[in-house]
């Protein structure tokens, strides 16, 4: 492409020197400026779309797993031979490694962990 049958679009920016440098860039150009920067764009964003899509697909499965649980009465079956003892010291199996991480929470907002405890 000649310069001279170039569609020109004037930038300005400010060389090392203080002076006001003139960069012309075709609006051909620009066309596959925006492409590019759309396409980095796409990039930075995608990775942070990409983990949520599969904490999407992560609650959508269990949310369906729960659903069929409860609808074809697997619960009940497993009731009658997992008793509140057993389910009580599992809780509290999950629940005593969180104990570090609750205290880095509650030791920020008093009042909120008061709140919490109280209920």
């Amino acid at each position: 492409m000649q310069t001279d049958t170039r569609i020109w679009k004037v930038m300005t920016a400010k060389c090392a020197g203080g002076k006001d440098e003139t960069t012309r860039v075709n609006n051909t150009d620009s066309d596959e400026l925006v492409a590019a920067a759309v396409a980095a764009d796409d990039d930075i964003n995608n990775d942070w779309q990409r983990r949520m899509r599969e904490l999407q697909g992560a609650i959508i499965l269990a949310s369906l797993v729960e659903v069929t649980l409860g609808v074809t009465g697997v619960v009940g079956v497993l009731l009658r031979y997992i008793g509140p003892l057993t389910i009580a010291s599992v809780i509290t199996m999950v629940g005593l490694p969180l104990i570090d991480v609750i205290a880095s929470f509650a030791e920020h907002n008093w009042l909120i962990a008061f709140l919490y405890v109280s209920l």
